[in-house]
């Protein structure tokens, strides 16, 4: 069962109009802002139980810059709790950051920023929790391409007061140029990345950030509710890990230089706190405690540990059997040498579970950047493939040959994700197991797809629940084969593969989940259309989350 919601309904959830996004005469959206100084709006983010990260940019500065910052207990700033000076210049791109410190625990606040001659938006946000928590209602979110469209469930997201914290599991920006993936549709539409080239240097990467940070409907996400983010590949390129990328080539230059220029303008054009004494700017993860309900532990999983992901193209000749299949997996994708997370990441995921277990929290989540659950390709041995191949043009035929060729022979359709790399997952579960915790919430991205998973060892324990978020605007890529083949397609996988119960590429949007003690709540939210900013919403399908034996269930599918 679908359910509706409209704009007005979405809106109407809209109490403070100081903060709001708002519209013009022309019907466009547009924010509060006393001039073009603060262009790029403001944010918050990476909060804890007494302190929270405030960002905001001073744009057409030549020279340093005295900005101050004021935090409040209400929108009209009449009880001011904290204030102070910062100085910002060209050495950071002239981004402003501040972590203000000594506030409460659970409390909305209030802030601002001012130069000499000009105010920003005002901005809300909310340290964590502690003690007892009654419900703590999560947005997540993912794969925010500017080319490929609107960010019109930002805009969604901004407008829903019940939201406490948007989860943004990576893919924040995109690398790509214009000649690149999704520029056909930038073009149309005009949406064009800036700079138009594939962005290498931090020069590259500080106006990219600008180009997303410009975007209405984002500005009016981070100045409503405070986010959490990690980042997947494209905050750097395609598919890295430690030594490169997919989408690194000689000719763009040294990867070290590359990834250390798009990490430098992520701390900087993101409301993070800084990397502690001893860490490196890779090494970002973190813990966010809700009070007795809920802790929420993010994943790095590209610059700190991975090991190069394997390509088919280079075992074809080992891979032309079921059999010959079934023993690549085993002894080469399953390599015990093989990582995902680096060892250091992996001792503060045993120390963080193992502490959220002893404090009695009721639910783990794990924010996560690509999918976890096992899933092998479904066989396409149905005569709806084959009509549907003389349907299609080239490139997508071959792309259903493609698949076509993983599900004769059970082999996974991507060894990106977490199913490239078995033994480190299930590294990743025996540290969950020695806890105690064998009821993990898993939130995931990267995939430009919804799903449902449950998820189980190799010895067949169960380890919990996965929940994956679609694109913002990035699509499947498989919708190249028409949305009756990708749904078809969908439906194979879920039917193929013990851990899917339900998985929908056709659909941009977001998930809308809310956490209370008795159980979870998650909507699976789309957008109507991500290329014209007339757009409808819909709940395409809800679960409910129980936990019992110490594990986690869907206790309904509608």
């Amino acid at each position: 069962m679908t359910k509706k919601i409209t704009r007005r309904q979405a809106l109407l959830g809209a109490s403070l109009a100081l903060l709001m996004p708002i519209r013009d005469s022309q019907g466009s959206l547009s924010t509060p802002r006393s001039s073009t100084t603060f262009a790029h709006g403001v944010a918050s983010g990476d909060p804890d139980q007494s302190s929270v990260v405030l960002w905001t940019r001073v744009s057409g500065a030549q020279a340093p810059v005295i900005c101050l910052w004021q935090v409040a207990a209400d929108a009209c700033f009449r009880h001011i709790v904290a204030r102070g000076f910062v100085q910002t210049d060209h050495t950071i791109d002239y981004t402003v950051k501040i972590t203000v410190e000594d506030l409460k625990p659970g409390i909305q606040y209030f802030y601002r920023f001012e130069t000499q001659d000009s105010q920003s938006p005002t901005g809300r946000t909310r340290t964590l929790p502690a003690g007892h928590v009654e419900s703590l209602t999560l947005a997540v979110v993912t794969c925010s391409n500017y080319t490929f469209g609107y960010f019109n469930a930002y805009e969604v997201i901004a407008t829903d007061e019940r939201v406490d914290l948007v989860v943004h599991l990576g893919d924040y920006i995109y690398e790509h140029g214009t000649a690149g993936y999704g520029g056909h549709v930038g073009e149309r539409i005009g949406r064009a990345h800036e700079p138009s080239h594939e962005i290498t240097t931090l020069a590259d990467y500080r106006s990219r950030h600008a180009q997303y940070k410009s975007d209405i409907c984002s500005q009016a996400m981070h100045a409503q509710h405070p986010i959490v983010v990690i980042w997947d590949d494209h905050e750097s390129a395609n598919n890295p890990w430690m030594k490169g990328a997919s989408n690194h080539q000689a000719v763009d230059g040294d990867w070290a230089t590359r990834r250390e220029a798009s990490l430098q303008a992520y701390y900087e054009w993101l409301p993070i706190r800084e990397p502690q004494t001893g860490d490196t700017p890779a090494e970002y993860w973190r813990h966010y405690k809700f009070g007795d309900l809920a802790s929420l532990i993010t994943l790095e999983s590209r610059h700190t540990g991975r090991s190069q992901q394997i390509a088919y193209k280079d075992h074809i000749a080992n891979l032309q059997t079921t059999d010959q299949a079934q023993h690549f997996l085993e002894t080469v994708v399953n390599d015990p040498r093989r990582n995902m997370l680096s060892s250091k990441m992996e001792s503060f995921l045993a120390t963080e579970i193992q502490e959220s277990v002893e404090a009695n929290r009721r639910w783990r989540l794990i924010g996560n950047p690509s999918v976890m659950a096992k899933s092998i390709s479904p066989k396409l041995n149905e005569p709806f493939f084959g009509q549907l191949r003389t349907t299609l043009d080239s490139a997508a035929a071959g792309a259903l040959d493609g698949l076509t060729w993983l599900g004769e022979r059970e082999l996974p359709g991507d060894l990106d994700t977490w199913e490239g790399y078995p033994a480190a997952r299930e590294r990743f579960y025996n540290i969950a197991k020695e806890a105690g915790a064998n009821d993990l919430l898993v939130l995931s991205g990267d995939s430009h797809s919804f799903w449902a998973n449950q998820l189980f060892d190799d010895q067949d324990s169960a380890m919990g629940l996965e929940l994956g978020a679609t694109g913002i605007t990035s699509p499947r890529s498989l919708l190249a084969l028409g949305k009756p083949g990708l749904q078809r397609f969908d439906e194979l996988t879920a039917a193929t593969n013990k851990e899917i119960l339900w998985s929908d590429g056709r659909h941009r949007g977001y998930i809308h989940v809310n956490i209370s003690h008795a159980s979870i709540h998650a909507d699976f939210i789309a957008v109507s259309t991500v290329e014209s900013r007339q757009y409808s919403t819909q709940i395409i399908r809800s679960f409910d989350i129980a936990k019992s034996d110490n594990t986690l269930h869907f206790a309904t599918k509608d």
